[in-house]
């Protein structure tokens, strides 16, 4: 169902389950999603292929760009020991967390700050009708040209500071890769919530800066902020489980252990938290009207 703008509604054949609802967990309706999830792989990676020469120029740009911004963490540290109790490699290992996660963020979900577009042009009615979740395709319909060149950049900061910090084991590369992916799933989830405000406002821009801007937060350790902003940050905005906490349990830091070892609860947590917000934002929605 769609409501109009005049608030009355239209039947336009909506598809079981719900557009606002979580596809059924069955392995058909599982391997289902999978499936047309590659397809749109698929076209999205042949579509940045017509154009190979701008997509490594671009690529490229990208990489100096983000190394630029370490040799910014470089430079603070010949001038100064450490930040807070953290060396070096420890803040370059939190550093490489963050923008590994937030890359895997922009390359895949990227997508999600076009949902004001989409509820001004009336895109979103086209996402209802068709047998699919809405927000599946929100996220699968593009893939960004832009974020590789970030994404090398931090597996080169993950690699080496594990190096320099003596740590570079098996079990510590299989931690980094569920703490990067619990990462972008909360990098989404905060992401989610300030586009979903679209079908509120029609115009969420303002909450999707607000939302780069505590992305920004990850990058640096997060007890060198306020006791209430690292609460903020630690339970109602959860962005410190994508790169403080998951290296506490590299650095094998007692006390912070235990936070670090729920990092994938925490994702999941704020992740449904997030798609509980989508649902109900979107039945606020009624089209774009006459």
């Amino acid at each position: 169902m769609i409501r109009s703008s005049s608030g009355s509604s239209a039947d336009m054949g909506r598809p079981n389950p719900p557009a606002g609802g979580f596809p059924g967990k069955t392995a058909k309706t599982l391997i289902r999603y999978i499936s047309v999830y590659f397809w749109y792989l698929r076209a999205n990676w042949l579509s940045l292929m017509a154009y190979p020469v701008e997509f490594i120029v671009t690529n490229i740009a990208g990489m100096v760009y983000s190394f630029g911004s370490v040799a910014l963490v470089w430079v603070l540290f010949t001038q100064i020991k450490s930040i807070g109790d953290w060396s070096y490699p420890q803040v370059l290992l939190i550093y490489g967390l963050s923008i590994f996660s937030r890359s895997l963020f922009h390359l895949f979900w990227v997508d999600l700050m076009n949902i004001s577009g989409m509820v001004r042009m009336g895109d979103i009615d086209r996402l209802l009708v068709r047998p699919l979740n809405p927000l599946f395709q929100v996220v699968a319909g593009y893939l960004d040209n832009d974020d590789y060149g970030e994404l090398v950049t931090a597996v080169i900061l993950v690699w080496t500071s594990l190096g320099m910090l003596g740590q570079r084991t098996v079990a510590n590369l299989l931690w980094v890769l569920v703490s990067v992916l619990s990462g972008m799933v909360i990098f989404a989830s905060v992401h989610i919530v300030a586009n979903a405000m679209a079908f509120f406002t029609v115009e969420s821009s303002g909450f999707t800066r607000l939302a780069w801007t505590v992305d920004e937060f990850t990058r640096y350790p997060a007890d060198i902020y306020g006791k209430d902003l690292r609460r903020l940050l630690t339970w109602v905005i959860p962005v410190s489980f994508a790169s403080f906490y998951p290296a506490q349990l590299i650095f094998r830091n007692g006390d912070l252990m235990p936070l670090a070892a729920i990092t994938p609860v925490v994702a999941a947590a704020t992740f449904t938290a997030a798609y509980l917000f989508w649902c109900k934002a979107l039945d606020r929605y009624q089209g774009v009207g006459n």
